[in-house]
């Protein structure tokens, strides 16, 4: 099995796949080897990237808290409760600009954000000045709902919740939620209120994400889960990722690749670097470690 991270891995700068990249995949595939996209993105949005491959292929969504067929037939899916979510809404109130709750549901409702006041400036696109009125969520309107108060948006158990800005704005959220719960250990994982903190960073862009989830997802756990499921040993698994929520999914891949483009951090475990996603580093490294 290939499980591949899908933002700076499989996919370049230009959120496409490149042909050699396809290629290596391809001919992955017709050996017998199955192909596993594990993206920290949600279903409506990682489902674009994976129907660019000529095959069919399940996907790890949402950084492990989905898996689903192509079709849209759910393997697995563990939900925040409401409770959770309410006790993290709480704690992060001052920063619910940079908030979006997502709730797996199609069309409207998918994405809820606090409505942001005028119109959206230049500042505000580049979600320095929040996420409401963000290029991303006006080019994807259809699934969104705004309320006067995220609070008032809680309806029933949410898929996550995502905070996304500056890094300096994710990393005081980190901090705050991973040591300020009752029951934090410090490490972004919270075991009585259900739910774990998983980060993706961009220093040269000056911009974070992160995805608060139930406590037992995260991209190694579902990739876990789904090659017991399939009867693949963990020596038999390649993962290719690029980020820190890429981390678990490495250690638990008998070979673990990381991209050239990854952050230090990734590079520093000592695992084999290929090159980075504008150069198919995909391609490399499926070539170099599997055909």
């Amino acid at each position: 099995m290939i499980a591949i991270d899908l933002d700076g891995t499989l996919l370049n700068s230009k959120k496409g796949i490149s042909s050699d990249d396809l290629a290596a995949l391809q001919a992955a595939n017709a050996r017998g080897i199955e192909v596993l996209p594990v993206t920290g993105r949600n279903f409506s949005f990682a489902l674009p990237a994976v129907e660019m491959l000529p095959f069919d292929v399940p996907l790890v969504t949402t950084n492990g808290a989905v898996i689903r067929s192509r079709r849209g037939e759910t393997y697995l899916r563990r939900l925040l409760t409401a409770s959770t979510a309410r006790y993290i809404l709480k704690a992060t109130a001052e920063f619910w600009a940079y908030t979006v709750l997502v709730y797996d549901q199609h069309g409207a409702g998918h994405l809820r954000v606090q409505e942001g006041i005028g119109e959206p400036s230049a500042e505000a696109k580049t979600l320095s000045g929040g996420v409401a009125n963000s290029a991303w969520l006006q080019k994807n309107a259809a699934m969104v709902e705004r309320y006067a108060s995220l609070e008032q948006a809680l309806d029933g158990d949410p898929l996550e919740i995502l905070f996304t800005g500056p890094m300096e704005v994710t990393n005081e959220i980190f901090r705050r939620l991973g040591n300020g719960a009752p029951t934090g250990s410090g490490n972004g994982h919270n075991s009585e209120l259900h739910f774990r903190l998983l980060r993706t960073e961009y220093p040269n862009r000056d911009f974070g994400i992160l995805d608060a989830i139930h406590s037992d997802c995260s991209k190694g756990h579902a990739l876990e889960h789904w090659s017991r499921v399939r009867g693949i040993a963990p020596e038999e698994i390649m993962a290719i990722g690029d980020n820190y929520n890429d981390l678990e999914m490495l250690r638990f891949a008998g070979v673990p690749v990381v991209m050239g483009n990854a952050d230090d951090t990734l590079k520093a475990q000592g695992w084999p670097v290929t090159l980075d996603c504008d150069s198919s580093g995909v391609a490399h490294a499926v070539r170099k470690y599997v055909l």
